[in-house]
């Protein structure tokens, strides 16, 4: 078989398990599986046909001239890969091979359906197969189809000895009333007339005899009711018993009888009636004309005529017979059976739709689908189905169905139309299967697609940040993406993706080997990395593992989680894992960022109680010594630590909130330049060490929350006092550009490095070097302002050159 993309090996067992019958093609025609009851409808063996080319599996009869159920099939197929498109055949004659007789083959006619199945990329993938068995019903139908032309002959024969009949019958007539005319050329008219007669009888096509007398002598028997006796021709002159003594007992005496009591006409239709033929008793079916012969006015005979209508009567016994079988077998099947009429009401569900649904007989009479079809499947699956009900197509629907627990299940309902004999269309048939577990399945498969998206989203905007060049950009989102990997953990032998050899810095052509891998692993990690591979060869046992290694090439250390899954094979034994490897340094370094900020805060925030701590105690021992002492100095300063400690605080609280999605916008209009304003004059109030300097503006209203705003403008004010020199200037200007008020603060600090910069306003970021290292903060300050503006819909920046100091701007 060609090289070509199969399903999955769970895939395929769960196929060939399924209550249909079906086979599963590659793209290229050839068998992959096929399900259960496929290999019994067509007396194969799943080993013989699995990777053989379907038609070398199963080809036509030889036997049949100008055989075309191969090429209907191989025309149906290249037009589902074609197109991409399922395609819905019409019946077609495929016999299939004897068991019995490898040289034979059984006639089979078929409806087949190719389906095609595709990736997730939209890459055609396979092709099933799905086929309905209808042999019986094209037999029934064929055999009734020459039974009724064979009858319709018949009956022109009987409608053509009718006519001589009567034409005779009106000889006779014309006879009588020339009785005047000589005896001796009445006579001879008569017996010519008679001879005719007889001749007429004699020759014809049609079984006909004629009895005379109350014991019903045979007087004329043809030759097609001797065969259809099973006599010759001695039973003339003999009586009925004697002649076919059979007959005795059986209902047909009766009506004969009573046709010569009467005088009146009789037809019976599809009579049964025994006869010994060949010394054999055999029963058969007969449309039976009786009509009574006249001598003068009196009965004196009976014209019998018989017509064979076995075949007709068997034909339709069979129907009932296979319309009985499929109701059974509908009633035990497990598949949602059920029959609508060619007014698209239904008539028939069996016992599996009554235990989904909790339905009765009843509900059949007054059915409507708007009451237990979901709201949201409706209108769309009724409106398809009136669509192909009109054109008289097959049919395959999908929706949700009320169960009997007051539940919505999905339905896979397919349709075939049903035609009578006189192929006039009579409605559908429809198979049904519970597919809701399906459905959750790929539900479940596609809510894990999204969550890996997105924390490939997340990875990728952690690192968007990192970086500022298109080139350093595009390794970000290279960085971002996650490797593969498959172990076989029989050799030992990895085969891994291009992402997986770059992270490692693996040779990126040429086998790679686990002790490879081993080589980037860090010391300290060997043994934890060892330990989970021991115990997902011993035991089974998922991946999940996360350690540092060495880049083999740059020698950098980097971060890597791996998740995976132990696969096994036929025997039960744990032969390969397939796993993922993401890079979540980034998330290592922020969970070392918390740590050091946690840290830190922890520090800061017993600086000032420590400093409280010692005043209070100042004041209580100053206030038990000493009669009269001015506390106020103490007080203020202790005011001024719990200022601090508050705005510590408010800072984390804002935070806090921020990541959860709780801190809210409230909004008003106010004056921008008045706000600023006010925050220069308190710093000037609370500072001695630096000079503000405001360029006055006129009203800037803002619609805004001046509360956050607030808080913006005073961390880049706190931030310009504490990276700038003593006794310089920081500079607060607001100005209108473009239909947006910017407002900025320029220090004359020692600046920020290009490298900085676009870190500056992560969160617990801080800028490292040895004049800011002696600096307290926590690196939250930029990192809110910069959520505060974006959630104003704005914009905050910075410009900065080593040595010359920075300014930061943003604009609402």
């Amino acid at each position: 078989m060609p090289q070509s993309k199969i399903p999955s090996f769970e895939t395929l067992k769960a196929l060939e398990a399924a209550p249909a019958m079906f086979l599963v093609l590659s793209v290229d025609f050839y068998i992959l599986t096929a399900s259960d009851l496929f290999l019994q409808a067509t007396n194969s063996n799943r080993e013989n046909i699995i990777g053989k080319y379907i038609f070398d599996a199963f080809s036509d009869n030889p036997s049949i001239k100008d055989a075309d159920g191969e090429n209907n099939i191989l025309a149906s197929l290249k037009y589902v890969v074609a197109h991409g498109k399922t395609h819905l055949m019409s019946v077609q004659r495929y016999d299939i091979v004897d068991s019995n007789h490898p040289d034979k083959f059984i006639v089979r006619y078929w409806e087949p359906t190719h389906t095609p199945i595709f990736t997730e990329d939209g890459e055609l993938f396979y092709i099933i197969q799905s086929v309905n068995n209808v042999t019986e019903q094209i037999l029934s139908r064929l055999d009734a189809e020459q039974s009724r032309d064979d009858n319709q002959a018949n009956l022109q024969q009987v409608d053509a000895l009718n006519k001589n009949l009567a034409s005779a019958h009106d000889e006779l007539i014309a006879l009588n009333i020339s009785l005047e005319s000589d005896v001796i050329n009445r006579t001879e008219e008569l017996l010519a007339s008679e001879r005719k007669y007889r001749n007429v009888i004699e020759h014809s096509p049609v079984a006909m005899q004629v009895f005379r007398g109350k014991d019903m002598t045979f007087e004329i028997v043809n030759d097609a009711m001797l065969q259809f006796l099973g006599k010759t021709s001695d039973i003339i002159g003999k009586s009925l018993f004697e002649g076919v003594p059979e007959i005795v007992g059986q209902p047909i005496v009766e009506a004969l009888y009573g046709v010569y009591n009467t005088g009146k006409p009789l037809e019976i239709y599809a009579e049964k009636v025994d006869l010994v033929r060949d010394g054999v008793k055999t029963a058969g079916y007969y449309d039976v004309i009786y009509r009574a012969l006249y001598d003068h006015d009196q009965v004196a005979g009976v014209l019998g005529i018989a017509i064979d209508v076995t075949p007709q009567v068997l034909a339709r016994q069979t129907i009932v017979e296979s319309e009985a079988r499929f109701r059974n077998m509908a009633e035990k099947s497990d598949i949602l059976i059920s029959l609508i009429d060619d007014k698209g009401q239904l008539e028939y569900l069996n016992n599996a739709w009554y235990i989904l649904t909790g339905w009765s007989d009843s509900n059949l009479q007054t059915f409507n689908w708007e009451n237990y079809l979901h709201p949201d499947d409706h209108a769309d699956i009724m409106q398809r189905f009136f669509k192909v009900f009109e054109k008289q197509q097959d049919f395959v629907n999908e929706f949700r169905l009320l169960d009997s627990d007051g539940n919505y299940r999905w339905i896979r309902l397919r349709g075939t139309t049903r035609f009578n004999t006189e192929g006039d269309f009579i409605g559908y048939i429809c198979s049904g299967i519970d597919i809701t577990d399906e459905k959750q399945h790929f539900l479940e498969i596609e809510y894990i697609n999204k969550a890996l998206v997105h924390a490939n989203d997340q990875l990728v905007n952690a690192n968007l940040r990192l970086i500022d060049s298109e080139e350093r950009l595009l390794t970000a989102f290279d960085a971002g993406e996650l490797g593969s990997c498959t172990l076989d953990l029989k050799t030992g032998k990895a085969d891994m993706s291009v992402r997986f050899r770059k992270q490692y810095g693996l040779p990126l052509e040429d086998d790679i080997s686990w002790e490879m891998v081993l080589e980037a692993v860090e010391p300290e990690f060997l043994d934890e990395v060892n330990t989970v591979l021991h115990h997902a060869i011993e035991f089974g046992t998922p991946v999940d593992s996360t350690y540092a290694i060495k880049h083999l090439i740059t020698g950098e250390r980097r971060w890597m989680r791996v998740v995976g899954k132990v696969y096994q094979d036929e025997e039960g034994i744990n032969e390969r894992v397939n796993a993922v490897v993401m890079d979540v340094t980034g998330q290592k370094e922020d969970e070392q960022r918390k740590n050091d900020f946690i840290a830190m805060v922890s520090h800061e925030l017993k600086t000032p109680l420590t400093s409280i701590k010692g005043y209070i105690q100042l004041l209580q021992h100053k206030t038990k010594n000493i009669a009269a002492f001015d506390g106020h100095s103490f007080v203020d300063k202790i005011q001024i630590q719990v200022k601090k400690m508050n705005t510590m605080i408010n800072g984390f609280l804002n935070i806090s909130r921020l990541e959860s999605g709780k801190i809210q916008l409230n909004k008003s209009n106010f004056d921008l330049c008045a706000l600023a304003n006010d925050l220069k004059n308190e710093y000037e109030a609370l500072i001695t060490t630096h000079q503000i300097v405001y360029s006055p503006c006129t009203e800037f209203w803002v619609h805004a929350d001046e509360d956050k705003i607030s808080l913006v403008i005073n961390n880049l004010l706190s931030n310009a006092v504490k990276y700038s020199p003593t006794n310089s200037k920081i500079y607060l200007q607001c100005e209108k550009v473009n239909q947006q008020v910017v407002l900025s603060v320029r220090d004359a600090g020692t600046g920020i490095s290009n490298d900085d910069i676009p870190k500056l306003f992560d969160r617990y970021y801080r800028v490292q070097n040895e004049k800011t290292n002696i600096i307290s903060g926590f690196g939250i300050g930029l990192y809110l302002s910069a959520e505060i503006i974006e959630r104003h819909g704005g914009k905050i920046w910075v410009e900065s050159e080593l040595g010359t100091g920075s300014t930061f701007y943003f604009s609402i």
